[in-house]
């Protein structure tokens, strides 16, 4: 990690929206997340509007408002790009920059992550709006560190646009070579599946019984995975010709269909995860029998932790969750903040920033609580994170710390990816994995998530006394 965030100590961070409030707060708002042990704050992330508010018009003066009064402040600043909310000019002039379902139905404007990555007009609007703010913004003394988009492949992981099918072809064409060695390898000799040429395969569609070839299918999750490490490899090499040297790159979240080690490699400097532990306690599964719990959390922590040793935390919860239509988790009881801040750094977190500041008034997540209620004044939570601070400045000896452990859960996508579609071995996959997870929780025994590759080297493997590879069906000759 760099500069601010390079495990040398902790660093205490939230997610504040400057377009969300009147101007006239945010420097009360800055002041008091500095009084409280808070030093940096993610913004933008959903603000194309404030940057290009119509297409190739470009205004600058709302961030540079926030940013220089941050700098004043001594407030330090994660800026991000705002691809994730392409804004209602972009969507209504190119709907092919859209997402669909599979019946090709597209998914319109009004919520987020309605985009596919394929779509060349979305690529080239893209990457005139990371340039425009890496450009404008890179240089700016408040900014430490760049989020690419918002949690890749979150909500949606499979895209079934027009431009997926024609890029999905070109994955094809350039993994196979021929449509005749397509054929051997997918098996199409099975009911009669056999391809003439490339302009008949399609990302999968539906039939009867919404069952595919297994062979497409993986083939498909595979070339998701190509397509949004892609989108975000664009943005980091663009960021990078403008960004500060000692500037880092992340982006955030975990989720499928996405090869999370090879996108940190190709673009990140390191991954952030965001932990809303909560969520065990969801209303519509609150019954559910369940001994771990939000100890299922550190579940998440370590597959960040094979992605990165050392890591941050983009959003930790510090209030109830809720959209207007889903996710409903109630608030953290007393203690319950630190709780989860320690569990994230137990685990590798060296950054741990909470969602978010202000409790918004509007919108989808009006439900969706920060350290502030809706009245904005001091409560337990906002008390609870000033507490929080203090305990950290006291641990900063074992910031930068390697986690230990000596049993090692071997992994990897293409087994993740076939067992998604494959019901017997999902079935069994799930509960081995759920099993030896409980197992290990009892037990405290620290354990790693491996994610092994062709490259991988026998060295890496060599700490562990113990290692476990459950339920494996495909192994390339290089892991065998």
């Amino acid at each position: 990690m760099r500069k601010m965030i390079n495990g040398e100590r902790f660093v205490m961070g939230t997610c504040y929206y400057p377009e969300h409030w009147d101007s006239s707060m945010w420097e009360d708002d800055l002041e008091r997340m500095l009084q409280a042990g808070i030093e940096v704050v993610r913004v933008a992330e959903f603000a194309w509007n404030k940057i290009e508010p119509e297409e190739g018009v470009y205004t600058y003066e709302f961030f540079d408002a926030f940013l220089d009064l941050a700098r004043k402040k001594g407030m330090k600043v994660i800026f991000c790009t705002p691809t994730a909310t392409p804004p209602i000019w972009l969507t209504e002039k190119y709907p092919e920059a859209l997402n669909a379902d599979q019946d090709g139905l597209l998914y319109r404007h009004g919520a987020r992550r309605h985009y596919n990555y394929n779509s060349p007009v979305y690529q080239k609007l893209c990457r005139n709006i990371v340039e425009k703010s890496a450009s404008h913004y890179g240089g700016h003394p408040a900014i430490i560190g760049w989020q690419i988009d918002n949690e890749i492949n979150c909500e949606l992981d499979e895209f079934y646009s027009e431009s997926d099918t024609a890029a999905f072809r070109k994955f094809l064409q350039e993994k196979y070579g021929t449509v005749e060695e397509l054929n051997r390898a997918w098996g199409t000799i099975f009911w009669n599946q056999t391809y003439n040429c490339w302009e008949q395969i399609y990302v999968p569609r539906k039939t009867a019984h919404n069952t595919n070839n297994p062979h497409h299918l993986l083939d498909y999750y595979r070339f998701v995975s190509a397509s949004a490490r892609r989108f975000v490899r664009m943005q980091s090499e663009m960021i990078r010709k403008y960004c500060k040297e000692d500037d880092f790159i992340t982006t955030n979240g975990i989720f499928g269909n996405l090869d999370n080690q090879a996108m940190q490699k190709e673009s990140l400097d390191f991954m952030t995860y965001d932990s809303y532990p909560n969520f065990a306690y969801c209303l519509d599964d609150y019954q559910a029998e369940d001994p771990i719990k939000d100890r299922k959390w550190s579940r998440n922590l370590a597959e960040t932790r094979a992605i990165s040793r050392i890591f941050g935390i983009m959003e930790q919860q510090s209030g109830a969750n809720g959209w207007t239509t889903r996710m409903e988790a109630p608030t953290p009881r007393p203690g319950q903040i630190t709780l989860w801040t320690m569990q994230s750094i137990a685990h590798g977190a060296d950054f741990v920033s909470y969602f978010r500041w202000r409790t918004c008034t509007v919108g989808t997540e009006m439900y969706w609580h920060g350290i502030l209620d809706y009245s904005g004044r001091d409560n337990r939570r906002l008390r609870e994170v000033r507490e929080i601070a203090r305990k950290m400045e006291g641990m900063r000896e074992i910031a930068g710390a390697r986690y230990a452990a000596k049993v090692g859960i071997l992994k990897d996508y293409d087994n993740i990816w076939d067992a998604r579609q494959d019901k017997w071995h999902e079935r069994v996959d799930k509960l081995s994995q759920r099993s030896l997870f409980a197992a290990l929780q009892m037990t405290h025994t620290p354990f790693d998530y491996v994610y092994l590759s062709d490259d991988t080297a026998w060295e890496e493997l060599r700490k562990y006394e113990v290692l476990f590879y459950p339920h494996a069906s495909i192994l390339s000759d290089a892991r065998m």
